[in-house]
């Protein structure tokens, strides 16, 4: 077997962990646990896997449980997303689970960012019927009310 058609790549099996800091060529599967900075071309966590931490990364499948910081290009979840989450990315496919008689995807308080870093937002036009309901109204003063006051004897 030649060298060139061996695929090198960073495994940490099921029943490993590891914290502190990955910086890898090579693409880096996850199936135990692995919490500290992240730094490679692609990052796969398998179901078994957790990444808690800071990714920077070009492509990240996920079928485990990301927690941290997480900014790639591309980005397909399957998994499971935990509270105080931030995923920025490109493209985000998001891949729902299959249990006996539901279909579900699972996101804590997250926040997802998503589309082009440079990209700035377009202002959404609204329909007339909208814009007239939201223009303030000029509201007019009650007219005064005259009432006789007398002094009591």
């Amino acid at each position: 077997m030649s060298e060139e058609s061996v695929v090198k790549q960073t495994i940490l099996e099921d029943g490993t962990e590891f914290d502190g800091t990955v910086r890898s060529k090579c693409p880096i599967t996850v199936s135990g646990k692995l919490k500290g900075e992240v730094s490679a071309p692609s990052l796969t966590v398998t179901p078994s896997g957790l990444v808690h931490g800071q990714v920077k990364v070009t492509q990240l499948k996920s079928k485990g449980e990301l927690a941290g910081e997480i900014d790639a290009e591309s980005v397909e979840l399957s998994g499971r997303v935990s509270d105080q989450t931030t995923i920025r990315a490109t493209t985000l496919e998001v891949t729902l689970n299959q249990t006996p008689g539901k279909l579900q995807v699972t996101f804590g308080n997250c926040e997802l960012l998503v589309g082009d870093k440079t990209a700035k937002p377009q202002e959404v036009a609204k329909p007339p019927a909208q814009v007239q309901e939201n223009r303030p109204t000029q509201q007019q003063a009650p007219p005064p009310v005259k009432q006789d006051i007398k002094p009591l004897k």
